[in-house]
C-alpha cells in the first residue's frame, strides 16, 4: 500500500512547491470526507462561494484564503 500513497504524495507536493502558495495549511477529516486547504496560517473568511466544481472558496478582503472540499476521497 506504501508504494501506492508514496508517488500519489510526492505528485501533490511537487504541485504544490509549484504553485505560488508560500504557506499552504491542509487537514482531512475522513469521517466527514471533507479537506481543508488554507492559503497560510487558517483565519476566518469574510465570504465564501460555491463553485460550480461543488467546492468552497472561502475569501478574506477580496483574497482566496482557502477551500473546502467535500465528498473529497470520490473526486
Amino acid at each position: 500500500m506504501a508504494e501506492v500513497i508514496i508517488p500519489n504524495i510526492m505528485q501533490a507536493l511537487k504541485a504544490v512547491s509549484n504553485s505560488n502558495a508560500d504557506n499552504l495549511n491542509i487537514r482531512y477529516d475522513k469521517e466527514a470526507d471533507v479537506m481543508y486547504v488554507s492559503f497560510g496560517p487558517p483565519v476566518a473568511a469574510d465570504d465564501s462561494l460555491m463553485g460550480d466544481d461543488d467546492i468552497l472558496y472561502r475569501y478574506k478582503n477580496g483574497e482566496v484564503i482557502g477551500m473546502t472540499v467535500t465528498d473529497f476521497s470520490n473526486r
